[in-house]
């Protein structure tokens, strides 16, 4: 039999996770305020959830794909990266530009990072609650 131009199937299989699954990073859910710079203006939005390789913030207007963004997190500070998608209701997927720190810190400790983004999340919602819980 003549196996030259039989593919061994793991390698079909690979290619097609590879091709459907997009997603490298670990995506952390969030819900929490976030400022984003763009286009020279700086908007309050909400960050629904984060990775080290992008975001998903929303409802957001005056903002279309590709152009530049920066991500102000909280706790954490600026991230740059592009609008990559938009979604029909006003939710913006940004994509970050390479940074191994973040990446590490998303993939390493993720967990952490979520604490730090809502700790400063609930200093901004109530800035007095936040100031006594830390001097306990």
């Amino acid at each position: 039999m003549d196996t030259t131009n039989l593919t061994y199937l793991p390698d079909i299989a690979e290619a097609q996770i590879s091709e459907d699954n997009r997603r490298v990073a670990r995506r952390l859910p969030v819900d929490s305020l976030a400022i984003i710079n763009s286009n020279q203006r700086s908007r309050t939005t909400r960050l629904v959830n984060i990775s080290a390789g992008g975001a998903l913030v929303g409802p957001l207007l005056g903002i279309d794909v590709g152009d530049r963004a920066t991500l102000d997190l909280p706790g954490y500070g600026p991230i740059t990266g592009w609008v990559a998608r938009m979604t029909d209701d006003n939710y913006t997927a940004i994509c970050f530009s390479p940074d191994p720190d973040f990446h590490q810190l998303c993939e390493e400790q993720g967990d952490e990072l979520l604490e730090t983004i809502r700790g400063a999340q609930m200093a901004f919602r109530n800035p007095f609650t936040a100031k006594n819980e830390m001097t306990l």
